[in-house]
Protein backbone atom coordinates (compact mmCIF):
# COMPACT_ATOMS: atom_id res chain seq x y z
CA UNK A 1 0.00 0.00 0.00
CA UNK A 2 2.68 2.03 0.49
CA UNK A 3 3.49 2.21 -3.14
CA UNK A 4 0.32 2.05 -4.21
CA UNK A 5 -1.27 4.99 -2.45
CA UNK A 6 0.91 7.70 -4.35
CA UNK A 7 -0.51 6.15 -7.73
CA UNK A 8 -4.18 6.40 -6.66
CA UNK A 9 -3.86 10.21 -5.25
CA UNK A 10 -2.05 11.18 -8.82
CA UNK A 11 -4.81 9.41 -10.91
CA UNK A 12 -7.11 11.14 -9.05
CA UNK A 13 -5.20 14.61 -10.57
CA UNK A 14 -5.53 13.11 -14.07
CA UNK A 15 -9.54 11.74 -14.43
CA UNK A 16 -11.25 13.82 -17.06
CA UNK A 17 -14.14 15.18 -14.66
CA UNK A 18 -16.58 14.43 -11.87
CA UNK A 19 -17.86 11.05 -10.70
CA UNK A 20 -15.53 8.76 -10.16
CA UNK A 21 -13.91 6.34 -7.42
CA UNK A 22 -10.09 5.00 -7.62
CA UNK A 23 -10.03 1.64 -5.55
CA UNK A 24 -7.05 -0.63 -4.31
CA UNK A 25 -8.00 -4.31 -3.11
CA UNK A 26 -5.61 -7.03 -2.11
CA UNK A 27 -5.49 -10.08 -4.25
CA UNK A 28 -8.39 -11.79 -2.44
CA UNK A 29 -10.66 -8.58 -3.41
CA UNK A 30 -10.38 -6.98 0.00
CA UNK A 31 -11.13 -3.26 -0.87
CA UNK A 32 -7.93 -1.50 0.73
CA UNK A 33 -7.91 2.04 0.24
CA UNK A 34 -10.35 4.09 -2.10
CA UNK A 35 -10.35 7.82 -2.88
CA UNK A 36 -13.82 9.04 -3.80
CA UNK A 37 -15.22 12.28 -6.24
CA UNK A 38 -17.79 14.07 -3.77
CA UNK A 39 -20.15 13.61 -6.83
CA UNK A 40 -19.77 9.87 -7.08
CA UNK A 41 -23.33 8.07 -5.94
CA UNK A 42 -22.05 4.40 -5.88
CA UNK A 43 -20.07 2.73 -2.42
CA UNK A 44 -17.60 0.52 -2.11
CA UNK A 45 -16.83 0.03 0.96
CA UNK A 46 -13.03 -0.41 2.65
CA UNK A 47 -13.32 -4.51 3.77
CA UNK A 48 -15.95 -5.21 1.26
CA UNK A 49 -14.87 -8.20 -0.78
CA UNK A 50 -15.27 -7.83 -5.06
CA UNK A 51 -14.13 -10.95 -5.76
CA UNK A 52 -15.26 -12.86 -8.92
CA UNK A 53 -16.54 -15.94 -6.93
CA UNK A 54 -18.72 -13.23 -4.74
CA UNK A 55 -20.21 -10.60 -6.50
CA UNK A 56 -19.75 -12.03 -10.05
CA UNK A 57 -18.25 -10.14 -12.83
CA UNK A 58 -17.41 -6.25 -12.04
CA UNK A 59 -13.73 -4.81 -12.43
CA UNK A 60 -11.74 -6.10 -9.49
CA UNK A 61 -13.51 -9.30 -9.66
CA UNK A 62 -12.41 -10.51 -13.30
CA UNK A 63 -8.69 -8.70 -13.23
CA UNK A 64 -8.01 -11.12 -10.50
CA UNK A 65 -9.66 -14.09 -11.95
CA UNK A 66 -8.14 -13.54 -15.47
CA UNK A 67 -4.67 -11.95 -14.23
CA UNK A 68 -5.53 -9.08 -17.34
CA UNK A 69 -6.59 -5.70 -16.98
CA UNK A 70 -10.18 -5.70 -17.96
CA UNK A 71 -13.01 -2.83 -18.71
CA UNK A 72 -16.65 -4.01 -17.23
CA UNK A 73 -19.06 -0.91 -18.34
CA UNK A 74 -23.04 -1.20 -17.67
CA UNK A 75 -24.95 -4.04 -17.85
CA UNK A 76 -21.88 -6.45 -18.47
CA UNK A 77 -21.51 -6.34 -14.35
CA UNK A 78 -23.75 -9.17 -12.71
CA UNK A 79 -25.52 -7.23 -10.59
CA UNK A 80 -28.24 -4.73 -11.31
CA UNK A 81 -27.02 -2.25 -9.19
CA UNK A 82 -23.74 -1.45 -10.83
CA UNK A 83 -25.43 -1.51 -14.51
CA UNK A 84 -24.38 2.75 -13.99
CA UNK A 85 -20.66 2.08 -14.07
CA UNK A 86 -18.04 1.53 -16.02
CA UNK A 87 -15.23 -0.20 -14.31
CA UNK A 88 -11.55 -0.04 -15.52
CA UNK A 89 -9.47 -2.65 -13.84
CA UNK A 90 -5.53 -3.68 -13.79
CA UNK A 91 -3.97 -6.62 -11.74
CA UNK A 92 -0.57 -5.84 -10.31
CA UNK A 93 2.38 -8.56 -9.67
CA UNK A 94 5.21 -9.59 -7.89
CA UNK A 95 8.65 -10.12 -9.16
CA UNK A 96 7.92 -13.68 -9.27
CA UNK A 97 4.31 -13.66 -10.81
CA UNK A 98 2.71 -14.31 -7.99
CA UNK A 99 -0.55 -11.43 -8.15
CA UNK A 100 -0.90 -9.37 -5.06
CA UNK A 101 -3.56 -6.32 -5.36
CA UNK A 102 -5.51 -4.67 -8.54
CA UNK A 103 -6.34 -1.39 -8.83
CA UNK A 104 -9.82 -0.08 -10.44
CA UNK A 105 -10.87 3.25 -11.37
CA UNK A 106 -14.85 3.40 -11.43
CA UNK A 107 -16.99 6.17 -13.34
CA UNK A 108 -20.83 6.89 -14.05
CA UNK A 109 -18.85 8.63 -17.20
CA UNK A 110 -19.17 6.24 -20.40
CA UNK A 111 -17.10 8.32 -22.50
CA UNK A 112 -12.79 8.70 -22.44
CA UNK A 113 -12.67 4.72 -21.30
CA UNK A 114 -9.82 3.95 -23.23
CA UNK A 115 -8.11 6.68 -21.98
CA UNK A 116 -8.73 5.76 -18.03
CA UNK A 117 -7.81 2.17 -18.87
CA UNK A 118 -4.94 3.61 -19.74
CA UNK A 119 -4.36 5.26 -16.88
CA UNK A 120 -4.88 2.16 -14.48
CA UNK A 121 -2.62 0.32 -16.77
CA UNK A 122 0.26 2.84 -16.16
CA UNK A 123 -0.77 2.90 -12.03
CA UNK A 124 -0.24 -0.32 -11.62
CA UNK A 125 3.05 -1.13 -13.85
CA UNK A 126 4.43 1.93 -11.70
CA UNK A 127 3.59 0.10 -8.05
CA UNK A 128 5.01 -2.99 -10.13
CA UNK A 129 8.27 -1.36 -10.87
CA UNK A 130 8.43 0.19 -7.17
CA UNK A 131 7.54 -3.91 -5.79
CA UNK A 132 10.35 -5.00 -8.05
CA UNK A 133 13.04 -2.69 -6.91
CA UNK A 134 12.32 -2.94 -3.31
CA UNK A 135 12.37 -6.53 -3.56
CA UNK A 136 15.89 -6.64 -6.01
CA UNK A 137 17.31 -3.44 -4.18
CA UNK A 138 20.79 -5.63 -3.73
CA UNK A 139 20.81 -7.82 -6.59
CA UNK A 140 22.20 -7.04 -10.25
CA UNK A 141 18.94 -5.96 -12.32
CA UNK A 142 19.25 -5.00 -16.12
CA UNK A 143 16.52 -3.77 -18.34
CA UNK A 144 16.65 -5.27 -21.93
CA UNK A 145 14.69 -4.38 -25.29
CA UNK A 146 14.60 -5.13 -28.76
CA UNK A 147 15.05 -1.56 -30.05
CA UNK A 148 17.87 0.41 -27.63
CA UNK A 149 15.92 3.78 -28.27
CA UNK A 150 13.00 2.51 -25.95
CA UNK A 151 15.56 1.22 -22.84
CA UNK A 152 14.53 4.45 -21.64
CA UNK A 153 10.85 3.99 -21.48
CA UNK A 154 8.19 2.36 -19.40
CA UNK A 155 7.78 -0.80 -21.72
CA UNK A 156 11.16 -2.47 -20.81
CA UNK A 157 11.59 -5.96 -19.36
CA UNK A 158 13.51 -6.07 -16.10
CA UNK A 159 15.42 -8.95 -14.46
CA UNK A 160 16.83 -9.19 -11.40
CA UNK A 161 20.55 -11.45 -11.29
CA UNK A 162 21.78 -12.66 -8.31
CA UNK A 163 26.03 -12.65 -8.73
CA UNK A 164 26.34 -16.22 -9.84
CA UNK A 165 23.49 -15.24 -12.59
CA UNK A 166 20.60 -16.78 -11.22
CA UNK A 167 17.18 -14.93 -12.04
CA UNK A 168 16.48 -14.16 -8.95
CA UNK A 169 13.25 -11.76 -10.72
CA UNK A 170 10.86 -10.70 -13.33
CA UNK A 171 8.57 -7.77 -14.71
CA UNK A 172 5.54 -8.55 -16.60
CA UNK A 173 6.89 -7.38 -19.41
CA UNK A 174 10.15 -10.22 -19.15
CA UNK A 175 7.77 -12.54 -18.13
CA UNK A 176 5.67 -11.98 -21.75
CA UNK A 177 9.49 -11.46 -23.84
CA UNK A 178 10.53 -15.02 -22.34
CA UNK A 179 7.26 -17.31 -21.68
CA UNK A 180 8.76 -20.46 -22.95
CA UNK A 181 12.19 -19.94 -21.27
CA UNK A 182 11.47 -18.89 -17.84
CA UNK A 183 9.29 -22.58 -16.87
CA UNK A 184 10.10 -24.10 -13.58
CA UNK A 185 12.71 -23.40 -10.94
CA UNK A 186 15.82 -22.27 -10.32
CA UNK A 187 16.25 -20.67 -13.83
CA UNK A 188 19.59 -19.15 -14.79
CA UNK A 189 21.39 -16.52 -17.46
CA UNK A 190 22.45 -19.22 -19.54
CA UNK A 191 18.97 -20.93 -19.69
CA UNK A 192 17.56 -17.75 -21.33
CA UNK A 193 20.63 -16.13 -23.12
CA UNK A 194 23.42 -17.60 -25.13
CA UNK A 195 26.81 -17.15 -23.73
CA UNK A 196 28.48 -17.09 -20.45
CA UNK A 197 27.35 -14.97 -18.00
CA UNK A 198 30.46 -13.72 -16.27
CA UNK A 199 31.68 -11.64 -19.36
CA UNK A 200 28.70 -10.38 -20.15
CA UNK A 201 28.26 -8.88 -16.27
CA UNK A 202 31.73 -7.36 -16.62
CA UNK A 203 30.37 -5.05 -19.31
CA UNK A 204 26.90 -4.59 -17.43
CA UNK A 205 28.55 -3.36 -14.56
CA UNK A 206 30.98 -0.76 -16.49
CA UNK A 207 27.42 0.69 -17.67
CA UNK A 208 27.78 -0.30 -21.01
CA UNK A 209 24.62 -0.97 -23.50
CA UNK A 210 25.27 -4.28 -24.86
CA UNK A 211 22.92 -6.67 -27.40
CA UNK A 212 22.11 -10.05 -25.83
CA UNK A 213 20.45 -12.70 -27.83
CA UNK A 214 17.98 -15.21 -26.37
CA UNK A 215 18.12 -19.36 -27.82
CA UNK A 216 15.12 -18.40 -30.23
CA UNK A 217 17.73 -16.30 -31.30
CA UNK A 218 15.74 -13.18 -30.73
CA UNK A 219 18.28 -10.04 -30.18
CA UNK A 220 17.70 -7.71 -27.20
CA UNK A 221 19.48 -4.25 -25.81
CA UNK A 222 20.51 -4.86 -22.36
CA UNK A 223 21.55 -2.23 -19.46
CA UNK A 224 22.07 -1.78 -15.81
CA UNK A 225 19.88 -0.31 -13.27
CA UNK A 226 21.77 1.62 -10.64
CA UNK A 227 21.57 -0.25 -7.54
CA UNK A 228 23.48 -1.12 -4.73
CA UNK A 229 26.21 -3.12 -6.69
CA UNK A 230 25.99 -1.17 -9.60
CA UNK A 231 29.51 0.42 -8.53
CA UNK A 232 31.47 -2.66 -7.33
CA UNK A 233 32.04 -6.63 -8.00
CA UNK A 234 29.02 -8.33 -6.85
CA UNK A 235 29.59 -10.19 -3.29
CA UNK A 236 28.11 -12.08 -0.76
CA UNK A 237 30.20 -10.64 2.01
CA UNK A 238 29.85 -7.00 3.54
CA UNK A 239 31.58 -5.16 5.81
CA UNK A 240 30.60 -2.33 7.54
CA UNK A 241 33.28 0.13 9.13
CA UNK A 242 32.23 3.14 11.87
CA UNK A 243 32.60 6.49 10.47
CA UNK A 244 35.57 8.24 11.58
CA UNK A 245 34.78 11.19 13.74
CA UNK A 246 38.32 13.23 13.59
CA UNK A 247 39.82 13.52 10.73
CA UNK A 248 42.43 15.69 9.08
CA UNK A 249 41.32 18.44 6.23
CA UNK A 250 44.04 18.49 3.43
CA UNK A 251 45.24 22.01 2.64
CA UNK A 252 42.96 23.28 -0.14
CA UNK A 253 44.09 23.47 -3.65
CA UNK A 254 43.58 26.75 -5.82
CA UNK A 255 40.59 25.38 -7.25
CA UNK A 256 38.56 24.92 -4.16
CA UNK A 257 40.50 28.45 -2.92
CA UNK A 258 38.71 29.84 -5.92
CA UNK A 259 35.14 28.56 -4.99
CA UNK A 260 35.50 30.82 -2.09
CA UNK A 261 33.18 34.45 -2.21
CA UNK A 262 32.61 36.73 0.86
CA UNK A 263 31.47 39.62 -1.67
CA UNK A 264 28.68 39.95 0.68
CA UNK A 265 28.62 43.11 3.06
CA UNK A 266 27.51 41.21 5.82
CA UNK A 267 29.14 37.94 5.38
CA UNK A 268 32.27 39.81 4.96
CA UNK A 269 31.97 42.08 7.79
CA UNK A 270 31.38 39.03 10.39
CA UNK A 271 34.04 37.18 8.60
CA UNK A 272 36.41 40.19 9.19
CA UNK A 273 35.47 40.20 13.29
CA UNK A 274 36.02 36.26 13.40
CA UNK A 275 39.36 36.21 12.20
CA UNK A 276 40.26 39.24 14.32
CA UNK A 277 38.71 37.49 17.18
CA UNK A 278 40.73 34.15 16.47
CA UNK A 279 43.94 35.91 16.64
CA UNK A 280 43.01 36.91 20.04
CA UNK A 281 42.53 33.70 21.25
CA UNK A 282 38.37 33.33 21.45
CA UNK A 283 37.18 30.44 20.05
CA UNK A 284 34.41 31.05 17.68
CA UNK A 285 31.25 30.11 16.81
CA UNK A 286 30.08 29.94 13.35
CA UNK A 287 25.98 29.53 13.42
CA UNK A 288 23.80 28.86 10.28
CA UNK A 289 21.78 26.19 8.82
CA UNK A 290 22.55 23.61 6.35
CA UNK A 291 24.24 24.74 3.00
CA UNK A 292 25.11 28.67 4.19
CA UNK A 293 28.87 27.97 3.81
CA UNK A 294 30.11 27.14 7.59
CA UNK A 295 32.52 24.63 6.51
CA UNK A 296 34.19 27.39 4.07
CA UNK A 297 34.47 30.36 6.68
CA UNK A 298 35.85 27.95 8.98
CA UNK A 299 38.87 26.88 6.79
CA UNK A 300 39.05 30.90 5.74
CA UNK A 301 39.50 31.53 9.42
CA UNK A 302 42.08 29.01 9.57
CA UNK A 303 44.08 29.89 6.62
CA UNK A 304 44.11 33.25 8.15
CA UNK A 305 45.21 32.41 11.69
CA UNK A 306 47.17 28.88 11.06
CA UNK A 307 47.44 28.36 7.82
CA UNK A 308 50.63 26.10 7.88
CA UNK A 309 49.62 24.22 10.86
CA UNK A 310 47.18 21.02 11.47
CA UNK A 311 43.26 21.66 10.86
CA UNK A 312 41.24 19.21 13.13
CA UNK A 313 38.01 18.53 12.28
CA UNK A 314 35.31 16.87 14.88
CA UNK A 315 32.45 15.51 13.79
CA UNK A 316 30.16 16.22 16.56
CA UNK A 317 27.05 14.44 15.32
CA UNK A 318 28.42 10.99 15.20
CA UNK A 319 30.72 11.47 18.24
CA UNK A 320 30.63 10.16 22.09
CA UNK A 321 32.64 9.49 24.90
CA UNK A 322 35.00 6.91 23.25
CA UNK A 323 35.83 9.04 20.08
CA UNK A 324 36.88 11.68 22.26
CA UNK A 325 39.35 10.03 24.44
CA UNK A 326 40.71 7.76 22.05
CA UNK A 327 40.58 9.04 19.04
CA UNK A 328 40.22 12.81 19.65
CA UNK A 329 42.94 13.39 22.27
CA UNK A 330 44.96 10.54 20.68
CA UNK A 331 44.98 12.43 17.38
CA UNK A 332 46.28 15.75 19.20
CA UNK A 333 49.55 13.49 21.47
CA UNK A 334 48.56 13.02 24.86
CA UNK A 335 51.22 12.28 27.22
CA UNK A 336 51.65 9.29 28.31
CA UNK A 337 53.48 8.25 31.54
CA UNK A 338 57.10 8.54 30.50
CA UNK A 339 56.57 11.78 29.78
CA UNK A 340 57.07 10.78 26.16
CA UNK A 341 54.15 11.82 23.36
CA UNK A 342 51.89 9.56 22.02
CA UNK A 343 52.62 9.04 18.45
CA UNK A 344 50.03 10.50 15.91
CA UNK A 345 50.21 12.10 12.33
CA UNK A 346 49.78 15.54 13.85
CA UNK A 347 52.83 17.20 15.68
CA UNK A 348 50.69 18.98 18.64
CA UNK A 349 53.43 21.28 19.64
CA UNK A 350 52.99 22.99 16.00
CA UNK A 351 49.30 23.58 16.76
CA UNK A 352 46.63 24.53 14.88
CA UNK A 353 42.71 24.78 14.38
CA UNK A 354 40.45 22.32 16.30
CA UNK A 355 36.82 22.73 14.58
CA UNK A 356 34.08 21.17 15.98
CA UNK A 357 31.60 20.37 13.64
CA UNK A 358 27.70 20.57 13.89
CA UNK A 359 28.73 20.60 18.27
CA UNK A 360 24.81 21.18 18.60
CA UNK A 361 24.43 17.28 17.09
CA UNK A 362 26.72 16.48 20.40
CA UNK A 363 25.38 13.39 22.41
CA UNK A 364 24.44 14.64 25.93
CA UNK A 365 26.66 12.27 27.77
CA UNK A 366 29.84 12.98 25.95
CA UNK A 367 29.75 17.33 26.42
CA UNK A 368 31.43 16.85 30.16
CA UNK A 369 34.32 14.84 28.44
CA UNK A 370 34.88 17.49 25.39
CA UNK A 371 34.67 20.30 28.24
CA UNK A 372 37.56 18.58 29.86
CA UNK A 373 39.63 18.69 26.91
CA UNK A 374 38.54 22.19 26.17
CA UNK A 375 40.24 23.16 29.34
CA UNK A 376 43.78 21.96 27.78
CA UNK A 377 43.43 24.94 24.82
CA UNK A 378 40.80 27.52 26.48
CA UNK A 379 43.80 28.91 28.78
CA UNK A 380 45.60 30.61 26.01
CA UNK A 381 43.06 33.51 26.64
CA UNK A 382 46.16 34.46 29.21
CA UNK A 383 48.58 34.41 26.64
CA UNK A 384 49.77 36.64 24.24
CA UNK A 385 49.21 36.59 20.16
CA UNK A 386 52.31 35.45 19.65
CA UNK A 387 52.32 32.56 21.99
CA UNK A 388 48.93 31.12 21.06
CA UNK A 389 48.88 27.67 19.19
CA UNK A 390 45.46 26.79 18.93
CA UNK A 391 42.36 28.14 17.62
CA UNK A 392 39.61 26.70 18.71
CA UNK A 393 36.03 27.10 16.07
CA UNK A 394 32.75 25.34 15.73
CA UNK A 395 29.46 25.46 13.89
CA UNK A 396 26.09 24.32 14.30
CA UNK A 397 22.98 22.49 11.70
CA UNK A 398 20.84 24.85 12.77
CA UNK A 399 20.46 28.44 13.13
CA UNK A 400 18.02 28.79 15.89
CA UNK A 401 19.56 30.68 18.47
CA UNK A 402 16.99 29.77 21.04
CA UNK A 403 17.49 26.18 20.46
CA UNK A 404 21.53 26.73 20.79
CA UNK A 405 21.82 28.86 23.67
CA UNK A 406 19.19 27.64 25.55
CA UNK A 407 19.71 23.28 25.05
CA UNK A 408 21.31 20.96 27.05
CA UNK A 409 24.81 22.21 26.23
CA UNK A 410 23.91 25.41 27.18
CA UNK A 411 27.20 25.79 29.27
CA UNK A 412 29.40 24.50 26.41
CA UNK A 413 28.44 26.81 24.05
CA UNK A 414 28.60 29.71 26.04
CA UNK A 415 32.72 28.45 26.40
CA UNK A 416 32.78 27.75 22.52
CA UNK A 417 30.95 31.30 21.69
CA UNK A 418 33.33 33.39 22.08
CA UNK A 419 32.81 35.36 19.18
CA UNK A 420 29.45 34.22 17.16
CA UNK A 421 29.45 34.82 13.54
CA UNK A 422 26.34 34.39 11.96
CA UNK A 423 25.86 33.29 8.33
CA UNK A 424 22.64 34.44 6.33
CA UNK A 425 20.86 31.93 4.04
CA UNK A 426 21.32 31.73 0.45
CA UNK A 427 18.34 34.23 -0.57
CA UNK A 428 19.65 36.62 2.26
CA UNK A 429 23.06 36.68 0.23
CA UNK A 430 23.91 39.61 -2.18
CA UNK A 431 26.23 37.95 -4.07
CA UNK A 432 24.64 34.88 -5.70
CA UNK A 433 25.55 36.53 -8.97
CA UNK A 434 29.76 35.79 -7.70
CA UNK A 435 28.96 32.38 -5.60
CA UNK A 436 27.10 30.92 -9.13
CA UNK A 437 30.11 32.17 -11.38
CA UNK A 438 32.82 31.05 -9.06
CA UNK A 439 30.93 27.34 -8.74
CA UNK A 440 30.20 26.96 -12.43
CA UNK A 441 33.86 27.88 -13.00
CA UNK A 442 35.58 24.95 -11.10
CA UNK A 443 32.87 22.34 -11.76
CA UNK A 444 33.59 23.59 -15.79
CA UNK A 445 35.72 25.74 -17.70
CA UNK A 446 33.50 24.93 -21.15
CA UNK A 447 30.34 26.57 -19.93
CA UNK A 448 30.07 30.31 -18.45
CA UNK A 449 26.29 31.46 -16.87
CA UNK A 450 24.29 34.84 -18.93
CA UNK A 451 23.07 37.41 -16.15
CA UNK A 452 19.22 36.09 -16.89
CA UNK A 453 20.48 32.38 -16.11
CA UNK A 454 21.75 33.66 -12.66
CA UNK A 455 18.29 35.52 -11.76
CA UNK A 456 16.64 32.42 -12.93
CA UNK A 457 18.55 30.41 -10.57
CA UNK A 458 18.15 32.85 -8.15
CA UNK A 459 14.20 32.74 -8.74
CA UNK A 460 14.04 28.95 -8.11
CA UNK A 461 11.96 28.16 -5.42
CA UNK A 462 14.11 24.29 -4.87
CA UNK A 463 17.63 25.83 -4.72
CA UNK A 464 17.36 27.10 -0.72
CA UNK A 465 21.46 27.04 0.34
CA UNK A 466 24.85 26.39 -1.22
CA UNK A 467 24.19 22.33 -1.58
CA UNK A 468 21.48 23.24 -3.83
CA UNK A 469 23.18 25.82 -5.84
CA UNK A 470 26.01 23.12 -6.38
CA UNK A 471 23.89 20.18 -7.40
CA UNK A 472 21.94 22.46 -9.74
CA UNK A 473 25.06 24.36 -11.39
CA UNK A 474 26.41 20.44 -11.82
CA UNK A 475 23.36 19.52 -13.65
CA UNK A 476 23.15 22.57 -15.58
CA UNK A 477 26.80 21.64 -17.19
CA UNK A 478 26.21 18.00 -17.61
CA UNK A 479 23.09 18.33 -19.57
CA UNK A 480 23.44 21.94 -21.11
CA UNK A 481 26.20 22.17 -24.63
CA UNK A 482 29.33 24.35 -23.79
CA UNK A 483 29.04 27.30 -24.52
CA UNK A 484 26.39 30.47 -22.25
CA UNK A 485 23.91 29.14 -19.84
CA UNK A 486 21.01 31.32 -20.11
CA UNK A 487 17.46 31.45 -18.64
CA UNK A 488 15.98 29.28 -21.18
CA UNK A 489 18.51 26.38 -20.46
CA UNK A 490 18.04 27.02 -16.36
CA UNK A 491 14.40 26.78 -16.36
CA UNK A 492 14.24 23.75 -18.90
CA UNK A 493 16.75 21.36 -17.57
CA UNK A 494 15.95 22.26 -13.50
CA UNK A 495 12.49 22.43 -14.67
CA UNK A 496 11.84 18.36 -16.07
CA UNK A 497 13.30 17.95 -12.29
CA UNK A 498 10.08 19.12 -10.89
CA UNK A 499 8.24 18.69 -13.88
CA UNK A 500 4.29 16.46 -12.31
CA UNK A 501 2.50 14.66 -14.42
CA UNK A 502 -0.34 16.83 -14.72
CA UNK A 503 -1.40 19.49 -17.62
CA UNK A 504 0.35 22.64 -17.88
CA UNK A 505 -1.82 25.74 -17.33
CA UNK A 506 -2.33 26.35 -21.39
CA UNK A 507 -3.88 22.75 -21.49
CA UNK A 508 -6.29 22.69 -18.47
CA UNK A 509 -10.06 22.48 -19.31
CA UNK A 510 -9.89 20.34 -22.44
CA UNK A 511 -9.47 16.93 -21.64
CA UNK A 512 -7.75 16.01 -25.23
CA UNK A 513 -5.20 18.93 -24.79
CA UNK A 514 -4.70 17.71 -21.51
CA UNK A 515 -4.00 13.78 -22.31
CA UNK A 516 -1.77 14.93 -24.74
CA UNK A 517 -0.09 17.22 -22.42
CA UNK A 518 0.33 14.97 -19.77
CA UNK A 519 2.26 12.02 -22.13
CA UNK A 520 4.14 14.86 -23.78
CA UNK A 521 5.62 15.99 -20.02
CA UNK A 522 6.04 12.26 -19.08
CA UNK A 523 8.24 11.19 -22.50
CA UNK A 524 10.34 14.60 -21.33
CA UNK A 525 10.35 13.67 -18.29
CA UNK A 526 11.82 10.26 -18.99
CA UNK A 527 14.23 11.46 -21.48
CA UNK A 528 16.00 13.82 -18.74
CA UNK A 529 14.80 16.55 -20.11
CA UNK A 530 16.10 16.55 -24.06
CA UNK A 531 13.79 17.90 -26.07
CA UNK A 532 15.02 16.26 -29.55
CA UNK A 533 15.21 12.92 -28.05
CA UNK A 534 11.67 13.10 -26.65
CA UNK A 535 10.69 14.80 -30.07
CA UNK A 536 11.89 11.43 -31.81
CA UNK A 537 10.14 9.50 -29.50
CA UNK A 538 6.65 10.93 -29.23
CA UNK A 539 6.69 11.80 -33.61
CA UNK A 540 6.10 15.33 -32.76
CA UNK A 541 8.44 18.79 -33.63
CA UNK A 542 10.70 19.78 -30.88
CA UNK A 543 8.46 22.86 -30.41
CA UNK A 544 5.40 21.40 -29.11
CA UNK A 545 7.32 19.57 -26.58
CA UNK A 546 8.94 22.94 -25.31
CA UNK A 547 5.84 24.69 -25.54
CA UNK A 548 4.19 21.38 -22.69
CA UNK A 549 7.29 21.59 -20.48
CA UNK A 550 7.93 24.75 -19.80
Amino acid sequence: MRFIRPELELLSTQMAGPNFLIGAADADGVVLDVIIDEEFRSCMPLGSIWAENIRGTNGFGTAIFTGKSCLVSGQEHFFKSDAGLSCMAAPIFDSVGKLVAAIDISSEVTTHLVHTTALANIAAQNVEDQIFFHAHVNEIIIKLHPRRAFLTTKNVGMIALGPDGQVMGTNSRTRELFKALLSGSDIFYSDIFMGRFEPILKHILNNETIQIKDWFENEYFAVLVPTFLAQTKPSTTKIFLPTESVYHLKKPTEQVIARRVFVDEGVRQNLRLGQKSAQNGLPIMIIGGPGTGKNTIAEEIHAHVNEEQNFIVFDCSNANVDSIESRLAAKIGSPIHDGAVQHATIDPSKGGTLYFDRIDLLPTDAAPTLSSLLNRFLHQRNLSPSELKWTILSSTETDDFNTIFNGAHKNLMDRLSGFSLFLPKLKNRSDLHHLSYAMLKSISSQHSLSKDAVDELGNNATIKNLYDLDWSLRTLSTQHHEGVIRAEGVTRILGIHALELTPCDKCLGNFSKESNCINIRKVMRDCNGNVALAARQLGVSRNTVYKHST
